[in-house]
């Protein structure tokens, strides 16, 4: 289990004299699944894995180890981090110069995470006060959040403190309230600080920052990189694997095949680019 593994490789660092240059981060890459036959609870969070609602991008996570600023020691981080920030922390932590950490293959964009080094081993405040980009459809600016959603998206839904369970109590309807056929009305925007659990849409009450975030994520997704999507059919059983492998066990399919066509389109700026109304004096 984790606990146990999380102990030995502890031990054995102590043992070697190396936990004193050792830096440990555990890190979910996104929430549970709330729905379907893997449940799991965000709660109190909106959502879950698969959707960009806190409860689908906000995750548990801790660090550990002697190369950590004793200070930090027995704290609570409220400092956003993304994802894409921790190759760039563990580059720059592991000697590499800042344009080696930007570097990238050609054909893939330049690295833009940002170096948390400062904060894991100095102490010293968060660097990350920029906008976060999660993805083609939500963004996130100081304490607010646009996103929207499909037509057909359910998993925008809030489960209680007692999902799952033998019923559907504790489990309360998706309104959906973030989409709209109207590319051009599509959208939520929330109040992170306030509202953490995404239940007021603020739109109407902040209708010009609504316009000015839903404009700055189109601009966004102008320069966005994803890789391909692909699948991996060629597997194999996990003794198979074991058997070939000393007796460890690892991914048990590999070598993708020709991508298959997407089921869903996906719209490369799926929000247009449209002028705030004019704010009445």
């Amino acid at each position: 289990c984790v606990h146990e593994s999380t102990v030995n490789i502890t031990d054995a660092l102590k043992a070697k004299g190396m936990w004193d240059n050792t830096f440990m981060l555990y890190l979910s890459d996104n929430g549970g699944p709330h729905l379907g036959n893997n449940f799991g609870n965000n709660y109190p969070f909106r959502g879950g894995k698969g959707n960009f609602f806190e409860g689908g991008v906000r995750v548990a996570s801790f660090a550990a180890g002697g190369a950590m600023a004793s200070s930090l020691y027995g704290q609570t981080l409220t400092a956003a981090m993304h994802i894409a920030d921790v190759y760039t922390t563990f580059c720059r932590m592991a000697g590499r110069s800042e344009q080696e950490c930007i570097d990238a293959p050609d054909g893939v964009p330049a690295t833009d995470g940002v170096d948390y080094t400062g904060r894991f081993v100095n102490g010293v405040d968060t660097p990350r006060t920029e906008e976060i980009w999660l993805s083609h459809r939500a963004l996130i600016q100081g304490n607010y959040k646009f996103i929207w959603t499909y037509e057909w998206e359910v998993l925008a839904s809030h489960n209680g403190p007692v999902w799952p369970n033998a019923n559907d109590e504790g489990l309360e309807a998706d309104p959906n309230e973030c989409y709209n056929a109207d590319w051009t009305q599509r959208g939520c925007l929330f109040d992170l600080s306030a509202d953490p659990e995404e239940r007021v849409n603020l739109r109407t009450v902040d209708n010009e920052r609504w316009w000015t975030m839903k404009n700055r994520l189109a601009q966004l997704n102008t320069g966005s990189f994803a890789s391909e999507l692909v699948g991996y059919d060629e597997c194999i059983t996990i003794d198979e694997y074991a058997a070939a492998n000393q007796g460890h066990a690892g991914p048990l399919c590999s070598s993708p095949p020709t991508p298959p066509p997407p089921t869903t389109p996906v719209p490369t700026t799926p929000v247009p680019e449209t002028p705030s109304p004019p704010t009445p004096e």
